[in-house]
This record gives C-alpha cells, structure tokens and sequence, in this order.
C-alpha cells in the first residue's frame, strides 16, 4: 500500500483511509490463507498429485487461483467503492490483479512443493517368486519284446528307431534288433529329451549314431552310422532343422 501509493509513508499515517486499508488488507490475506489451508487439505485427500496429477491441476487453478482471485478484487472493488473511489480512478487493473495473481500462483506452487516433500512417493518393488520348471528327465531304458519276453535295455545302448514292415524296430549299438512297441511319433515325443531326432518318416536315431553326413547331388543329405543299416537320406526341407540340432 506504501509503494503503490504517491503520498509519504507520514502523510499516509495522517489519512484515515490508510488505516482501513489495512485493515482490509489483513482481513482478505488471512481470510484467503485460510481458505487456501481448508482447500489444500480437502484437494489432498480426494484429489492425489500423483494418482491424479491433471484432475488436481484443474481444480488447483480453478480454486486455488482464479476463485480467491475473483473474490478478493471484487471485495476491493466494493471497499473503494465504500470509501468514495471509483473503479476508474483505481490501480486494480494495472497493481492489485496481476500483484494478487502471482501470490496466488506463488502461494499455490509452495503448497504443492510442501506436498511433495512430505508425501514424498516410495517405489514399491514387488518380488514376484520365480518358479523355475526344469525340463523332464531322458527315460533311462526302453522296453523291448523278445519273443514272448519283455526286456529292459539301457538308453545309452540304443541308436535307432526304425520302422519296418509295419512294425518298429530298436537297434542297439552293438547291431541287435528288438521289436518295439508303439510308433515312430510316440517315440519321438517320449525321447525329444534324450538327444535323439527324427531325421525322416522312419528314422529316430541319437547323437552318437551319427558318424558323418555327405552332400548328394539332389541336396538331400546321407546320414552314415557308426553301426552297420541301410542308406538314409534327409530330405532337401528338414536339411536346415537337421544341421541346426547335428551342430548344437
């Protein structure tokens, strides 16, 4: 009131107005303060900065600015009014409006500043447990027919599973043959584990069985055993899939 003023801060002491400006002046700043603390306090329970950051910035400058801002120039437009000064002849345009707009913005940048200080956000870290299924364990034996006998032979002796004449046949390393039951594709699901691959429609060998591949003319590949069996090839499709699983 003293800047804004033309008169010496004594001639101000000597003007009764000046005292009723104070009085007004105190009047609307506590008065706005309270309704700025009440505001705050309701806005945080309902109105979260970081659950609803745009939805609390709407109503903070809606009531927290624009509001108390409407309120306090219009009680000064009746206060002069009350004192005999004419809106015309007053500085609320070009001093109180825009001196009263950056308190506000002031005011509410410090609240919200306070808030982040105290509700400070903690980052949860949920430790979900980590359950880690290990792939079934290679069958350790198959069993075979031997005439009217079943017989338990070690996986680590078998190198193929051939089919022939209908039937499905298990030769071993050491070049017996052994009649098996079942089929090629249930074989191949039950030893996917156990390092064998069925490199045609009649073929499940292992690993080990594996000798060499050549390259033939067609772009099939010939597969040579370290046992005694018939040529078989891999067809030009499954070339890729095969050296793929024979590198690794």
């Amino acid at each position: 009131m003293f800047i804004a003023n033309d008169n010496t801060f004594l001639e101000l002491l000597k003007t009764s107005s000046f005292y009723t400006d104070i009085v007004f002046s105190v009047t609307m700043t506590f008065s706005i303060g309270f309704y700025l603390n009440f505001l705050n306090e309701k806005l945080d329970k309902d109105y979260s900065w970081y659950a609803t950051f745009k939805a609390r910035l709407i109503r903070q400058l809606f009531l927290g600015v624009l509001i108390p801002l409407f309120v306090a120039m219009a009680s000064e437009i009746f206060y002069l009014y009350a004192i005999g000064i004419t809106f015309a002849k007053s500085s609320i345009l070009n001093l109180e409006l825009p001196l009263a707009f950056i308190f506000l913005v002031l005011l509410n940048l410090i609240s919200f500043a306070g808030y982040l200080f105290i509700h400070k956000q903690k980052e949860t870290i949920i430790l979900k447990e980590q359950i880690i299924v290990s792939p079934p364990k290679s069958i350790e034996y198959i069993t075979v027919l031997k005439g009217f006998t079943e017989e338990r032979i070690e996986l680590s002796k078998c190198a193929i599973i051939m089919t022939s004449d209908k039937m499905l046949w298990l030769q071993t390393y050491s070049g017996e043959k052994y009649r098996l039951q079942g089929n090629l594709e249930e074989w191949e699901e039950k030893l996917k584990y156990s390092n064998f691959y069925r490199i045609n429609r009649q073929y499940l060998v292992a690993f080990k069985a594996i000798q060499s591949v050549e390259n033939t003319e067609t772009r099939k590949l010939k597969v040579n055993f370290i046992i005694p069996a018939a040529k078989v090839y891999i067809s030009k499709p499954n070339v890729a899939s095969f050296r793929q699983w024979w590198k690794q």
